[in-house]
């Protein structure tokens, strides 16, 4: 929560410019967490936020506004405002939050310091609380968009490198947390693949017979002994086929960076998809969130 005050301060305005961007914010924080916009409970927490606000004019209830306090105060905001329905929700809307605390407090400093022309200290003006105002509308309006298609892809976004005997192929694995797909035989989770991609890595029989639509149900008795303890049949259940099946291969090795560290995994069971996973080629895998880390 974000306290504004001039050099000349008046209560009238701090609670104004407070009512107005806590509203903006907690509007924005919504938007990006995909919680319905309530716009009177919107309004009860603004208000709220900018009484307090204007408490911070008065030095007998400087004990007020510790962080700690102000930590409870933001907390008591978000949950009149959004109500978010699970603690996981709260604590990504709290982030959020925050977050664009900052980047509107920061736009705000930013503008006044480039436009002031003194070698000195600016005080914060009003005038620039625009770009601040700008900035969260930007976030609120524009935000959810750019998180869904740019920022959360490029965070859930790992590089990783299959191998099977002696081939090997390099790609990149989006985390899909509702994979929940499992080996039948291990009980141990299932990456999903391009068949495309991990191709290159299938002897040549293989290939054959998978691309055979009509000999797909005999392919185990086409394979040779050397992979016929390699294949898997991996059910599935989706909108639309609740008794769908896919064709696994079980990997020697399957090698991640999670940004942290190098994992390996051996003997993980690639799933193949006929499909394109990514139609702007971002990723080539779908893996669950058991292998990000090494037990």
């Amino acid at each position: 929560m974000t306290v504004i005050e001039g050099p000349q301060v008046y209560a009238d305005i701090t609670f104004l410019i407070n009512f107005l961007m806590d509203f903006i914010i907690l509007w924005a924080t919504a938007r990006l967490i995909n919680l319905p916009v309530k716009y009177g409970r919107l309004i009860l927490a603004a208000t709220i936020g900018a009484i307090y606000a204007v408490g911070y004019l008065i030095p007998e209830l400087a004990w007020g506004y510790y962080m700690p306090l102000k930590i409870i105060v933001s907390a008591l905001l978000m949950f009149i405002a959004l109500n978010p329905p699970t603690i996981q929700q709260f604590i990504k809307g709290f982030m959020y939050f925050y977050a664009i605390n900052f980047l509107v407090a920061g736009t705000t400093i930013g503008l006044t310091y480039l436009v002031n022309s003194q070698h000195k200290a600016a005080p914060i003006s009003y005038f620039w609380l625009t770009g601040g105002i700008a900035v969260a509308l930007w976030i609120g309006v524009r935000g959810e968009k750019i998180l869904a298609q740019r920022i959360i892809p490029a965070l859930l976004n790992y590089p990783l490198e299959v191998r099977i005997e002696n081939k090997q192929c390099s790609g990149r694995g989006f985390l899909d947390t509702g994979n929940g797909l499992r080996d039948p035989l291990t009980d141990r989770p299932v990456i999903i693949a391009e068949y495309l991609w991990i191709k290159e890595l299938l002897p040549a029989d293989f290939v054959t017979a998978y691309e055979n639509q009509e000999e797909q149900e005999n392919m185990m008795n086409l394979m040779g002994t050397c992979w016929a303890n390699r294949l898997r049949i991996i059910p599935f259940s989706s909108i639309g086929k609740k008794n769908g099946w896919l064709v696994g291969v079980r990997t020697d090795e399957i090698i991640l960076n999670n940004g942290r560290r190098q994992i390996t995994h051996n003997n993980l069971v690639v799933a193949l998809y006929q499909e394109q996973l990514s139609t702007q080629g971002e990723y080539q895998l779908l893996i669950p969130g058991e292998i990000l880390e090494k037990r």
